[in-house]
C-alpha cells in the first residue's frame, strides 16, 4: 500500500501556485517526490484524490481540485494548465503508473 499527498506551495496571493504530488510507505512517512508540477491549474488548491474515485485496482482515480481564481485568468480564451481547469471544482481522470511506467 502506498500513500499519496499533495501540497501546493501558493500563499494568499494570486501568483501561479506549483503543486508537488508526494507518496510513502506510511501515513507518517518518509515522503518521496512523484512529481513537480509547475504552475499547475495556474492556481490549483486543495488539490486531492478522494478515496472514493479511486478504481478498485488503484490504477486510475479523479484528481479534484479548484484553480483559476484570478480575474483575468478566468477568461476561456488564456490558456489554462491542465486543459479544463476553471474556477470551481475541478475533476481530471488520471492513471496511476507503476514503477516500470505501465
Amino acid at each position: 500500500m502506498r500513500y499519496l499527498m499533495f501540497v501546493t506551495d501558493g500563499g494568499n496571493t494570486c501568483a501561479r501556485m506549483n503543486t508537488y504530488a508526494l507518496e510513502a510507505e506510511s501515513l507518517t512517512g518518509p515522503w518521496r517526490l512523484v512529481s513537480y508540477m509547475r504552475d499547475f491549474g495556474e492556481q490549483a488548491y486543495f488539490v486531492n484524490l478522494p478515496s472514493r474515485f479511486i478504481s478498485s485496482d488503484g490504477r486510475s482515480a479523479w484528481l479534484c481540485y479548484s484553480g483559476n481564481f484570478a480575474p483575468d485568468w478566468s477568461n476561456e480564451k488564456i490558456a489554462v494548465n491542465p486543459p479544463g481547469t476553471r474556477y470551481g471544482l475541478v475533476l481530471q481522470k488520471i492513471r496511476l503508473l507503476g514503477p516500470a511506467g505501465g
